[in-house]
């Protein structure tokens, strides 16, 4: 039995979210210091909240939440693109629409409980119940954790930055 429980998520929680998308901000910078400066917490959360406005009206959006009582410790959002809104259809052939998990969090301290991998399977059996059979999912390369994990769980993880000073 787990400690937590997951529950659909709307619009109306993202105040909740907010410290949840700062904490996968702090992975980013900590595994990935060489694409720094990174923007302050309230800049991350102030842009991603606003994409995350722009999604939740998408009617074929998920936001899963995780709480272990009254704390929230974990979500996942799920969204559905047309393929000509991505860049996948000048290399791969795919159905007309494509699924992506936009972002992914569990805390440090729940990291390994199994709640990561109930968040990625209930979004991609969200995404399949209306017919997406494609997905795009990433993760930054810096981070080895959701990496290695991603790789357990039989995922492959696109994105790959570069970066240079110029």
């Amino acid at each position: 039995m787990t400690d937590w429980q997951v529950r659909t998520g709307s619009l109306a929680d993202l105040d909740v979210v907010g410290p949840l998308w700062v904490a996968v901000h702090h992975r980013h910078a900590e595994t990935m210091p060489q694409l720094a400066p990174y923007v302050s917490d309230d800049e991350t959360w102030r842009v991603r909240r606003e994409l995350y406005e722009q999604l939740l009206a998408k009617p074929d959006t998920q936001l899963l939440l995780a709480f272990a009582g009254e704390v929230a410790v974990g979500y996942g959002l799920a969204h559905v693109l047309t393929v000509d809104e991505t860049w996948i259809p000048d290399t791969w052939e795919t159905d007309s629409r494509i699924g992506e998990i936009e972002s992914l969090s569990v805390l440090p301290e729940y990291r390994g409980s199994g709640l990561g991998s109930e968040l990625l399977e209930r979004l991609e059996q969200h995404l399949h119940a209306i017919g997406v059979k494609d997905l795009i999912l990433g993760a930054l390369p810096g981070n080895t954790d959701a990496n290695k994990w991603l790789s357990r769980v039989d995922r492959k993880p696109y994105v790959i930055p570069a970066e240079a000073d110029i």
